[in-house]
């Protein structure tokens, strides 16, 4: 017996079936063939872009997560392809190493393999020097029975741990008195970095550490303090986390300064749950954005995905911004996310989309999906994006200046990027709407204006890789603490990873630098001087000048 949804598919083609058979019989059949093709072809291409989101779905659950595709992987699958593939693809991909030859079977002899030896230990870290002394019994000459000489020793390294300690200082002010009159003076009480706390500089930058830079929600703190022998509160801890964070806040504000006055800034965002009473759900998605330029990262929270958030922190910026295809940065350019700052005094437009760069990270993410979803043409894209980062490579290991790296793009990069622009439109209108494919090639078309301009300046990078690098800290923070409290908490949270993701972009230890600057602001660090203790410029044991 026909199953209820059977009978209701050939009921929903009965009206078909009636007109194919009219249209039979009054002999149309040039109209009927194309009617019945563009109905398969249409069925054809939902079919394909179904598919291709099952598989999607499916790799979300169960593949891997890297978007790498290997060299030998490129290599099958343009042979695969044949003379689909254009030669500079060919020529792009690495060739895959050869198998290795069988050892042979008589009499092998075992090969030990090189020892590299043992890396040195660090030579800042203290040493504890320890004697060990030849024993009573084989101090003397077994021989003629003398006492044998001192003629050195035979140094070796242990690497141990001292585990940190909690240490109260105790200030004792003195006291004086007049003998003959009575009269009095206690000496004034060292200026604390928090007014009614007793945290000092040194805790207070380890709290921030260990929550931001090391991604330690604060119960876990306050497990280790216990085993340290100090009870203090999650909340206690989260007290003092927040006014650590807004001291940094004037600092924070200079960075931001100095990221857009370097005049190319690349920029991404990332997502934060943030806890909203008044939404339905009760959390709320708000986002913080990464910018990058001139050495340091700023971060900057907004309650939405709005271009009103971006757009308030790069109001007045002229120079050139680099990211992802996010609409609202074109308007922010073009000056529409705010008509009112649309142009100067002397109606000049303030930016424009001729500043606007592309990311070859996120052209080649399309093809890597579109290819490891099952589409192999997408691996002559793949081999093409791979020979423009193989040059980029050499142009930094060979230490280029920006005009030399402009130079080498125009006689290297160039012909690269044009085969594969080619390449993209020509296969671009092949391809099924809605399949990986085709939009991985109408991402690559709508944005090659813009991916183009990133070879038009040695200054500029191709990809915007190293904000995506910053945010990555903060993603790994959210798998540990969730979401951030609320709007502020989110704030202070992107003021915090500014500092901290600078420090780590410089090479500098965060620990030591905010215990140091914590510190200063406290004590009333002048606000003109404030660019000394920005991480690309701080040096330990800068004093305060007086005044």
């Amino acid at each position: 017996m026909p199953s209820p949804g059977t009978n209701a598919s050939k009921d929903d083609l009965a009206p078909v079936r009636a007109k194919l058979e009219s249209m039979a019989h009054e002999g149309r059949v040039e109209e009927l063939i194309e009617l019945v093709l563009g109905l398969l072809s249409r069925v054809r291409d939902e079919n394909t872009a179904l598919t291709a989101r099952l598989q999607t779905a499916l790799r979300a659950l169960y593949g891997r997560r890297s978007e790498k595709v290997s060299a030998a992987q490129l290599s099958l699958m343009l042979d695969a392809l044949g003379d689909a593939a254009p030669d500079a693809a060919r020529n792009a991909a690495p060739d895959a190493p050869p198998p290795a030859p069988e050892p042979e079977k008589k009499n092998p002899e075992p090969k030990s393999p090189p020892h590299k030896g043992r890396s040195a230990l660090p030579a800042h870290l203290p040493r504890k020097s320890k004697i060990v002394r030849v024993p009573a019994a084989e101090r003397k000459c077994a021989e003629c029975g003398v006492e044998k000489s001192g003629i050195g020793f035979i140094r070796s390294e242990i690497l141990e741990f001292v585990p940190a300690q909690f240490v109260v200082i105790e200030e004792d002010r003195e006291k004086l008195a007049c003998r003959a009159c009575q009269a009095g003076v206690v000496a004034a009480p060292s200026e604390k970095v928090m007014e009614r706390g007793r945290p000092g500089p040194g805790l207070l930058a380890k709290i921030v550490v260990d929550k931001h830079e090391d991604s330690m929600p604060l119960y876990r703190q306050a497990k280790e303090f216990e085993r340290m022998g100090v009870r203090l509160s999650p909340s206690t801890i989260g007290d003092w986390a927040a006014f650590s964070v807004d001291v940094l806040e004037p600092l924070w504000g200079r960075v931001v300064r100095w990221v857009l006055d370097s005049g190319y800034v690349r920029c991404d965002d990332t997502g934060m749950r943030v806890l909203d009473r008044d939404h339905p759900q009760g959390v709320k998605k708000g986002h913080i954005w990464g910018y990058v330029g001139g050495g340091l990262v700023a971060f900057h929270y907004t309650p939405s995905w709005s271009a009103e958030g971006p757009a308030a922190f790069l109001k007045g910026y002229r120079g050139y911004l680099q990211g992802d295809g996010y609409a609202g940065y074109d308007k922010i350019l073009a000056g529409k996310a705010d008509p009112a700052d649309d142009a100067d005094s002397d109606g000049v437009p303030l930016a424009s989309t001729e500043r606007r760069l592309g990311c070859g990270m996120h052209i080649r993410r399309k093809f890597e999906e579109a290819t490891k979803l099952g589409n192999t043409t997408g691996a002559v894209a793949l081999s093409l994006i791979r020979r423009l980062y193989d040059l980029e490579r050499d142009y930094k290991e060979r230490g280029l200046s920006a005009e030399e790296r402009l130079a080498e793009r125009k006689a290297r990069s160039a012909p690269v990027l044009d085969e594969f622009y080619r390449w993209v439109h020509e296969i671009h209108p092949q391809q099924v709407p809605k399949t990986p494919l085709y939009k991985a090639t109408h991402y690559a078309k709508k944005h090659e204006a813009s991916f183009r301009r990133c070879f038009s300046d040695g200054r500029f990078e191709i990809d915007n890789g190293e904000v995506e690098r910053r945010l990555r800290w903060i993603a790994l923070g959210r798998k540990n603490f969730l979401f951030a409290g609320s709007d502020r908490g989110a704030e202070r949270l992107a003021i915090a990873y500014t500092v901290t993701g600078s420090c780590h972009m410089n090479g500098v230890n965060p620990l030591a630098y905010l215990t140091d600057v914590i510190e200063k602001l406290q004590s009333g660090w002048p606000k003109d001087r404030l660019d000394e203790l920005l991480p690309n410029v701080w040096k330990p044991g800068i004093g305060a000048a007086e005044g």
